[in-house]
């Protein structure tokens, strides 16, 4: 029976008992040193050796499971590395010790055990305890049944809990760590250079979002936390930087669902001499190569629906996948007031102050993208969702861009980049026209970079793609909570 409901106290009250006997004892329950020999994977990758030989290892790790059999004690001790079954005899360790053992440590508690190694009848690889330490008392308890938990989101609020509890959690989180890894490898061997740009910007840009705000005291100056690295990885192609990338943080003051949350993780990189259509055929590169490492094969399964990552995907541009998937012509409605009461009769919300390049961008996302599997290439957006893209040649109504479509997501957004200064110069006019009408997401005039485009930025295609999004996929996860160890959270109270 539980010590706690035996007494009729919290079970921190119980643990706050046991921890002044130990120091009634004289035990040190925090001490600043243990000894280890092996981590847990070691002694278990190693056991028929070190069985045979008899060696004495030190182990040291979480209590999870304690089951006593009058004399002799069996329990599971976990590190970082994996798990294994522990047995004490009382003849072994002594009176005091086992009782110690059995009366004072409590599951989740840290020990440091050291003895032989043996295998049980059942074939059990488990370590005979000689001695064992105390490495570290808890005063709360570990979740039991964690899956029975109705409030899921305290998953996330306690993520260490979480961790704990449930190995596939911690599985999540190591791809994670893999994809990232991987991520720097292709883009390394081929020849970039990692960089790092400002997080604190004294203008944020780069892409259609509100920012977070802050001010600096020494300078007496407001600054930005950055909604994307790209015009500063811009200025460093205009340096002469040929092919740059950051694995970056960005921060976008937006509402949180399943593919949003206000800080988030994105890679970005431009390459110098290159278009939209270098950068497609580079992405399905990419997708290969990740799709291999991590899952050794160009297809997964996801919510239910098979994707098939085997080049080339589909290309299809914005025009025509409004026309084929909602019978939406957006060449017909060519001013703002007959666009939006179209879009409103499709059951699309417009705002007042919404622009041209607004509307379309919702239409889309409401009557198209959920619809689509992909992976496909969505090409050749409106001038008006792209004020940092290059027009297409043949026609200057679209620009020379794509983005990357997994079920129903947006993986990767990239252009040909508009390296005209008075043409992005005047787009970032107009966009603060927008701004001025009450778009909080309208891009501002950024004239330091709009100097940088001056002195010459080369043809140039640039590339970013959203890390949690693309984890979340990889792992099957339906939510970007599940991907992001400590998710924004409304404030319990």
């Amino acid at each position: 029976m539980n010590d706690a409901i035996k007494t009729n106290k919290s079970e921190e009250e119980v643990r706050l008992d046991k921890l002044k006997k130990l120091q009634d004892l004289g035990l040190d329950a925090y001490p600043a040193r243990i000894k280890r020999s092996h981590s847990i994977e070691d002694v278990l990758v190693h056991f028929d050796d070190l069985e045979k030989k008899g060696d004495h290892v030190h182990i040291a790790g979480r209590l999870k499971s304690k089951r006593g059999h009058g004399g002799s004690t069996f329990a599971n001790l976990a590190d970082g590395t994996g798990q294994m079954q522990i047995y004490l005899k009382k003849d072994e360790v002594g009176d005091k010790q086992f009782d110690l053992f059995n009366e004072l440590i409590d599951i989740g508690d840290f020990i440091e055990a050291s003895g032989t190694l043996f295998f049980t009848k059942k074939g059990q690889p488990t370590l005979l305890v000689r001695e064992f330490k105390l490495a570290g008392k808890t005063l709360l308890p570990l979740p039991e049944k964690w899956h029975g938990l109705s409030d899921v989101e305290i998953r996330y609020r306690q993520r260490y809990l979480d961790l704990l509890a449930n190995d596939e959690v911690k599985s999540i989180f190591k791809t994670r760590a893999a994809v990232v890894r991987y991520l720097r490898e292709f883009f390394d061997r081929l020849g970039f250079l990692e960089v790092a740009t400002p997080i604190l910007q004294p203008l944020y840009g780069g892409a259609s979002a509100s920012p977070f705000k802050t001010h600096h005291n020494a300078l007496n100056t407001d600054l930005y936390l950055r909604i994307a690295p790209e015009l500063y990885l811009k200025r460093l192609i205009v340096g002469g930087l040929d092919k740059v990338y950051e694995v970056a943080k960005c921060f976008r003051n937006e509402g949180i669902d399943r593919e949003h949350n206000p800080e988030f993780t994105q890679i970005e990189f431009y390459q110098a001499w290159s278009d939209y259509n270098d950068l497609m055929n580079l992405t399905e590169e990419l997708f290969v190569y990740i799709l291999d490492k991590i899952k050794g094969s160009l297809e997964i399964e996801y919510e239910g629906k098979k994707i098939n990552f085997t080049p080339p995907f589909k290309r299809v541009s914005f025009r025509d996948l409004l026309l084929h998937e909602a019978e939406f012509d957006i060449e017909v409605y060519t001013d703002d007031e007959a666009l939006a009461r179209e879009a409103g009769s499709r059951g699309v919300k417009v705002e007042k102050n919404w622009g041209r390049g607004k509307i379309l961008d919702e239409v889309y996302k409401e009557l198209v993208r959920p619809k689509l599997a992909g992976p496909l290439f969505l090409i050749d957006h409106p001038v008006e969702l792209s004020p940092l893209a290059k027009k297409k040649p043949d026609d200057p109504r679209y620009v020379e861009r794509f983005q990357l479509i997994i079920a129903g997501r947006e993986i990767c957004n990239a252009f040909s980049e508009l390296n005209d200064p008075q043409d992005q110069e005047a787009r970032f006019v107009e966009q603060e026209g927008l701004k001025a009408k009450g778009d909080s997401e309208a891009q501002r005039l950024d004239e330091d970079y709009i100097t940088a485009l001056k002195h010459g930025l080369p043809p140039t295609a640039g590339w970013g793609m959203g890390v949690d999004r693309l984890v979340a996929i990889l792992t099957g996860s339906h939510n970007l909570k599940e991907v992001i160890l400590f998710p924004t959270l409304k404030p319990k109270n």
